[in-house]
């Protein structure tokens, strides 16, 4: 061979070889972490009850967020060696799938995991209510005092039962006929400076109703109250759920000194319902 075509040989060598590795070039392998659902824990005396929905974990890596998962998860980490993890609870925003949130009350889940590629690590989260999260009440039933007991529309009010319960001893009971088919109840208090530290502000509950009910805020000023504002909120269920209503937005609405919660619920024109029930539990009002 001659030293021309040896150096051809060779160009050519080179050429096919970066040719091959921009065609199929090396891809990293990446460990895995395999998220189990979040426990929840928390201290009865100040938090109430434990009742949490879940549903998501927003997952950040050493800094990169890497996306939101359904739990149970299982995430591909492009990342090998020590690893700050920081794992948030993720819940549905009112009850919509469509807007799903970091629950900002929730504490994160912070670990150091050793990654290696194309392992596989568990991670068994755990969260609480942060330190600073305030409750402007909380509603169980289970005592004689009620919260919602101011009634601007409708008859019955907002009574307790044994009959279905969610936990405990007793859950609230609204019951509506065709006689008396509207009810709207606020807070028998008027909660100020809920945003003074932070604009986030949600409505906690259990529920189970055969009506849509709908929830809301009345603001006041020196002058007297506004207008209600009311936001969709569950529809009919069978079944015991829990829900959280974001209310920064209405109480930042109207620059308002101090708010009612509101609540409505009524039969649905042309419903063939004589009666209809709406069952409550454990409703929380939090913020910072």
């Amino acid at each position: 061979m001659t030293q021309k075509s040896g150096l051809f040989t060779l160009l050519l060598v080179v050429i096919f070889g970066s040719s091959c590795e921009l065609i199929n070039p090396s891809e990293d392998i990446p460990a895995f972490l395999y998220i189990e659902p979040f426990s929840f824990d928390v201290n009865p005396s100040a938090h109430g009850s434990a009742s949490s929905d879940i549903t998501e974990v927003w997952v950040t890596v050493n800094g990169d967020f890497l996306g939101v998962y359904p739990l149970p998860a299982s995430v591909p980490v492009l990342a090998t060696g020590t690893a700050d993890v920081r794992l948030e609870a993720g819940i549905h925003d009112n009850g919509i799938r469509a807007t799903p949130n970091i629950y900002p009350f929730y504490e994160a889940f912070v670990r150091d995991v050793e990654l290696a590629p194309n392992e596989t690590d568990t991670l068994r989260p755990s969260t609480t209510y942060r330190s600073n999260t305030q409750f402007a009440f909380i509603e169980n039933f289970e005592t004689g005092s009620r919260v919602f007991t101011e009634q601007f529309e409708g008859q019955n009010g907002l009574t307790s039962t044994n009959d279905i319960i969610f936990e405990g001893d007793r859950s609230g009971l609204i019951t509506l006929t065709q006689a008396d088919n509207l009810i709207q109840l606020g807070t028998d208090q008027i909660y100020a400076g809920l945003t003074d530290n932070s604009p986030r502000v949600y409505l906690e509950m259990n529920y189970r109703s055969e009506v849509p009910v709908v929830w809301g805020v009345l603001g006041f000023r020196s002058t007297g109250p506004g207008e209600p504002i009311l936001q969709p909120g569950f529809r009919e269920s069978n079944d015991w759920n829990k829900i959280y209503f974001d209310l920064s937005l209405l109480i930042l609405e109207g620059n308002f000194s101090g708010h009612r919660i509101l609540l409505q619920a009524s039969i649905p024109n042309g419903s063939s319902l004589d009666e209809a029930k709406v069952y409550l539990d454990n409703i929380k009002l939090v913020h910072f």
